[in-house]
């Protein structure tokens, strides 16, 4: 966590400069999207270096699209989405079978990269 802490705090300064690159994708499902990339480096290392392309990309996400009192609600906000990708959950308290679980978790991908990473604006555009 720590990791996506420094990369957000890295992307914070671009706020003033920054435009909105995806207007249809907001800031809850930007960070759904940080956490997603931490865990698929948690889950696969090998996969580090093209996760961390997307750690760059929706952390300044994340900075053009919040305001001062996001910046004081992220740490539980991503820790919350981050909770949910690693112990994925089918309905309250009743924990997702592997299938469930990998069915979110390939969900929550195509969602990053579809609505934002190869989308119009996005760094994969067109790809």
């Amino acid at each position: 966590m720590r990791a996506s802490v420094l990369v957000l705090a890295s992307a914070l300064p671009l706020h003033a400069q920054a435009v909105d690159p995806l207007p249809n994708f907001d800031l809850d499902a930007s960070i759904t999207c940080l956490a997603y990339a931490v865990n698929e480096i948690e889950r696969t290392p090998e996969n580090a270096t093209s996760r961390a392309e997307w750690m760059v990309f929706f952390s300044r996400l994340i900075a053009a699209k919040s305001g001062p009192q996001d910046h004081a609600a992220f740490e539980a906000r991503f820790a919350e989405e981050l909770e949910a990708l690693r112990n994925p959950m089918f309905d309250v308290n009743q924990p997702a079978t592997p299938e469930e679980a990998d069915e979110i978790l390939t969900g929550t991908g195509k969602m990053c990269w579809f609505q934002a990473l190869a989308a119009e604006g996005g760094p994969y555009e067109d790809q």
